[in-house]
């Protein structure tokens, strides 16, 4: 299939930022379970297994690097934390598996994330 663009419209994706020491173990609840771009890619939104959400942000582009795409971190939230359903006697994980960005009715972002309940 050819591409619509040419090869310069083409983002290139760099490592450029690690969260904690490198030598340090992964943990678990450090993993990424879910990413989502909000509707211009200004934000990115990165959920984990132990219920966290970074937010980061497009770097403004400058004269010396115009087409760099560089994200920082924005905010950073808990959204889930681990309980336990009585009823069915599960434990319900914090576990972010999914984001969606709201569509902007005004300055503020709104963006919705769900746990396995």
């Amino acid at each position: 299939m050819q591409n619509a663009g040419s090869d310069d419209d083409l983002l290139e994706w760099y490592p450029s930022q690690v969260k904690g020491p490198v030598d340090d173990e992964v943990q678990e609840a450090d993993l990424i379970s879910t990413i989502e771009f909000n509707e211009n890619g200004e934000l990115l939104a990165v959920g984990d297994k132990g219920g966290r959400i970074v937010v980061f942000q497009r770097e403004q582009p400058t004269k010396t690097s115009p087409r760099r795409n560089e994200y920082n971190v924005y905010i950073t939230f808990h959204s889930h934390e681990p309980e336990f359903d009585y009823l069915k006697s599960l434990e319900i994980e914090e576990k972010i598996n999914q984001i969606r960005w709201l569509k902007r009715k005004n300055p503020a972002y709104f963006l919705l994330s769900t746990n396995g309940k």
